[in-house]
């Protein structure tokens, strides 16, 4: 599994910032993925990845305005629960 493929439930929603139930539910199970493969990604492969997917999504209501600082803040809290 790649980095993408273990983010990909959470970052597949326009809603992946939100605090909303649901989308905590996609984070954790990205988490749980994320733990499971064979090398711990960087922050900045993390960030990557992040900015790749959601740029492709719709804005929604609330998505942040800048999507890299919002990226590299997610990135960050991801790797520190690895």
């Amino acid at each position: 599994m790649s980095i993408e493929e273990a983010l990909e439930p959470w970052l597949s929603k326009p809603t992946w910032f939100s605090s909303h139930p649901s989308d905590q539910k996609q984070f954790s199970l990205a988490m749980r993925q994320l733990k499971q493969l064979s090398v711990s990604p960087s922050v900045e492969e993390l960030e990557q990845v992040i900015i790749r997917r959601v740029e492709a999504l719709p804005a929604m209501l609330g998505t942040p305005s800048d999507i890299p600082a919002a990226a590299r803040q997610f990135a960050i809290k991801i790797h520190a629960k690895l």
